[in-house]
């Protein structure tokens, strides 16, 4: 593995205006950004997965025709004092590993659970910290790289180009897909969903938010069956279906002493004979799967 790391201080930048804040640090003390290079190599013949968890921040994750995986890491810090950026700089940390089949980006803050880990603790110190410390990932890899990407906070994912299988999962971000082939799932709570496909999803695909659209642009030829749900919202498309016969899914509980009933509220169409079944979801947008425009 390869590292080459550049500092950039912005305190100095500010020096002239600087204010006197906390400790007595300058405010221009408590904020500054470091950009890390990283070029890590997979092992093996078998699938290749690229897992990348993250707590704050943006995953940009581009295909080329290399080997390796190619990494810029910027990492930025906000803090009220000197004592909490050394605080910040002792507890955040980013932790890869690689030279297997599976290439591992994992942000930790302390002993906390990130993105994608199950937290089972009743308290959590996140929200009473006294600095912020972002990680922007900005990534290289092989084409068939399979795609395990998660962040939480203020993340955006972008992927592009990459014709291996994905689960990408933020909860306020976007999610964008720009060029891509594979199956799996891209699923938000606050942000959009987009994703262009080069080649249609081979099996089972779900896209999901809360906050906003689901908008699939899918090659003319899609054979598949679109399974979408919205309710404040739109349900479009622009290829030939035909409606699907299916249970109907009612559930039911006792609420006041009468007996409730909803129902799943999905609908159910068939694009070219049929095909993978294709999940979109959201609660406030549309739900639109268009053909590919270029």
């Amino acid at each position: 593995m390869k590292l080459t790391t550049l500092v950039f201080n912005l305190g100095a930048l500010f020096a002239a205006v600087a204010a006197t804040g906390p400790d007595g640090a300058r405010a221009a003390d408590l904020r500054d950004t470091t950009s890390s290079r990283y070029t890590l190599q997979f092992a093996g013949s078998g699938e290749h997965t690229l897992e990348v968890r993250a707590v704050t921040g943006n995953i940009t994750v581009e295909a080329y025709d290399g080997t390796d995986v190619e990494v810029l890491v910027d990492r930025s810090l906000e803090s009220w004092s000197r004592s909490d950026r050394e605080a910040a700089d002792r507890e955040a940390k980013l932790d890869t590993a690689d030279k297997s089949d599976r290439i591992r980006l994992v942000v930790r803050y302390g002993d906390e659970p990130t993105c994608g880990e199950i937290n089972d603790r009743r308290n959590t110190h996140w929200d009473r910290r006294a600095w912020d410390v972002r990680y922007d990932f900005t990534i290289r890899v092989p084409k068939n790289t399979r795609l395990d990407l998660c962040t939480i906070n203020d993340g955006n994912i972008v992927v592009s180009g990459t014709r291996g299988d994905y689960s990408i999962r933020t909860i306020n971000g976007r999610i964008t897909m720009d060029d891509v082939g594979g199956s799996g799932e891209a699923t938000t709570i606050n942000g959009r969903v987009t994703a262009t496909f080069a080649n249609a999803p081979r099996s089972a695909s779900r896209f999901k938010t809360l906050n906003g659209d689901v908008v699939l642009e899918m090659p003319a030829q899609l054979a598949a069956d679109l399974r979408m749900k919205t309710f404040n919202g739109g349900l479009f498309t622009d290829f030939e279906v035909e409606p699907v016969q299916q249970p109907i899914n009612v559930s039911m509980r006792r609420e006041n002493g009468k007996f409730v009933y909803r129902s799943s509220g999905f609908t159910s169409v068939r694009a070219g004979g049929g095909g993978p079944e294709l999940t979109l979801e959201t609660m406030n947008g549309d739900v639109r799967v268009l053909r590919r425009s270029h």
